[in-house]
């Protein structure tokens, strides 16, 4: 086998953990998030998870790093897809459209994640400082730091009512506030 064959097969197989850690996490609840029911859930010996994840906390570690991923990957998209590229806004109106992106899956895993970071927060260094350069971006995105704060705030605020299943506005509604935010986003 080749190094690239290996290296694809190895990211294939460690992405394959990932999703059935999350799958475990999404029916079970993080308490449930062993070593033993995801190398069950996923079809590999024991051994094999330990391969990729030598702990529990390195399997918690790369599913928060993959879901940092896969945002970047959402937020690099939207980004190339804005209308104005060269505007006051950019970043921002792109961090606003991927977030609607993210599929319940994806939020239902984040939640699950939350619980298990409790356990450790150190492994929540990675998102913070995802976290602190985003509201960089925020911040030189060309609009009022404070507007544009507030907008990125309320972004994430509709993102944890969804998470937590608080008070969640109508489908509707949220379509009215994400149009709202990104004409916010655009003066």
């Amino acid at each position: 086998m080749t190094a690239t064959k290996k290296t694809k097969s190895t990211s294939v197989t460690r992405n394959a953990l990932l999703e059935a850690a999350g799958r475990v996490m999404v029916a079970h609840g993080s308490k449930a998030l062993t070593l033993e029911a995801v190398a069950r859930e996923a079809g590999v010996s024991k051994g094999g998870l330990l391969y990729h994840f030598p702990n529990k906390e390195a399997l918690i570690a790369g599913m928060l790093q993959q879901l940092i991923d896969q945002k970047a990957v959402l937020l690099k998209h939207e980004l190339e897809q804005d209308d104005a590229p060269n505007t006051p806004g950019h970043w921002l109106r792109a961090y606003i459209r991927s977030h609607g992106k993210f599929d319940g899956h994806s939020s239902a895993i984040q939640f699950s994640l939350l619980a298990a970071v409790a356990e450790n927060p150190e492994l929540l260094k990675p998102a913070q400082e995802n976290f602190a350069d985003w509201q960089r971006q925020i911040e030189a995105s060309g609009l009022d730091p404070a507007i544009a704060t507030v907008i990125y705030l309320a972004i994430n605020g509709l993102s944890f009512v969804h998470l937590f299943g608080l008070g969640v506005p109508e489908e509707s509604l949220q379509k009215q506030v994400i149009e709202t935010l990104l004409k916010l986003a655009r003066e």
